[in-house]
């Protein structure tokens, strides 16, 4: 567990003191429906209140936490400034403050629970260069360009019309733009939307994917690992003490991009003495890989995880 993620995990074991467990559980069920079955906001407001924003913090914050950090972590070109769109209770603000400290960041967030929240869980970690505004992404304009855009798990959200109109801005107010969601087919293929629209609008894609045209499979999908607190196993029945959160991504950039060779598109097979990787390449084809015992790239192929470059950099 990473120094953030015990931050993280202390802050919301503050916030939660002193709330029975039977209340968050039964707010968690409704928002946990909310979120399988991808209701957009119009019809279901998700965060409604204090108690509905506590129980998406202690169990969906830590998992979007890791999934933004991870896409986040294949940005090259370190931000000086950030806006977070849809931001809730600031998982991304969070991801993006781990990897660059003096990043000063924006959250847009229309329900004021979340904002409040937010605030609290931040005092004391980072509430130098945070800035918070109430507002609707759906009439969310910039005055100024900004370094970096980030957009997680937020287009699931909105219908498809919205889904564009919020792209079209972001693509004219941001140097580089960072979309994350659930790890669905269906997330897939928003990404892939969102994706042919910064194309469209001259933003190279600098990861995950290592080349500019369509995609070659057909759900293309991530994991990150996340440690499980008491608290958080208690309240999702949980047994084990981490869960794998599924997600999509894409990074869009006007910065001078270095696209991977190839990168890792599913989890390593290791059957005895040889490692098979399945990867998407630069001519935009999929195709897998077998590295042999004997090879010299053998060691590296046993290092290489789902999501990581191919082959890895020296």
């Amino acid at each position: 567990m990473s120094s953030v993620d015990i931050q993280l995990h202390t802050a919301l074991a503050r916030a939660v003191a002193g709330v029975p467990h039977h209340e968050l559980r039964g707010r968690l069920a409704q928002l946990s429906h909310r979120y399988r079955t991808e209701q957009v906001a119009d019809t279901a407001p998700g965060i409604r209140d204090t108690l509905d924003a506590l129980a998406y913090a202690v169990v969906r914050m830590p998992a979007t936490f890791r999934a933004l950090h991870a896409a986040l972590s294949t940005v090259e070109h370190q931000p000086t400034t950030q806006v977070d769109l849809g931001g809730g209770t600031g998982a991304a603000a969070w991801a993006a403050a781990a990897l660059w400290p003096s990043v000063t960041t924006e959250i847009v967030e229309r329900q004021p629970a979340a904002i409040r929240l937010g605030r609290q869980l931040a005092a004391g970690n980072f509430p130098h260069n945070w800035r918070w505004t109430t507002r609707d992404v759906r009439d969310w304009t910039s005055p100024t360009t900004v370094d970096l855009i980030t957009i997680g798990y937020v287009l699931n959200e909105l219908t498809e019309q919205t889904r564009r109109d919020l792209i079209h801005t972001a693509a004219e107010s941001a140097t580089t733009i960072v979309i994350v969601e659930p790890g669905t087919p269906s997330g897939h293929r928003r990404t892939l939307a969102a994706r042919e629209l910064l194309i469209e609008h001259g933003l190279t894609i600098a990861a995950p994917c290592p080349h500019q045209g369509p995609c070659p499979v057909d759900w293309c999908h991530f994991a990150a690992r996340l440690p499980r607190t008491e608290l958080h196993r208690v309240l999702k029945d949980g047994t084990r003490n981490y869960e794998d959160e599924k997600f999509t991504y894409v990074v869009a950039t006007r910065c001078p991009a270095r696209p991977t060779p190839a990168r890792v598109i599913a989890r390593p097979g290791r059957p005895k003495n040889r490692v098979v990787l399945d990867v998407c390449t630069s001519t935009g084809a999929a195709q897998q890989v077998v590295v042999p015992k004997s090879s010299d790239a053998y060691r590296a192929a046993r290092r290489t995880n789902w999501g990581d470059a191919w082959p890895q950099s020296s």
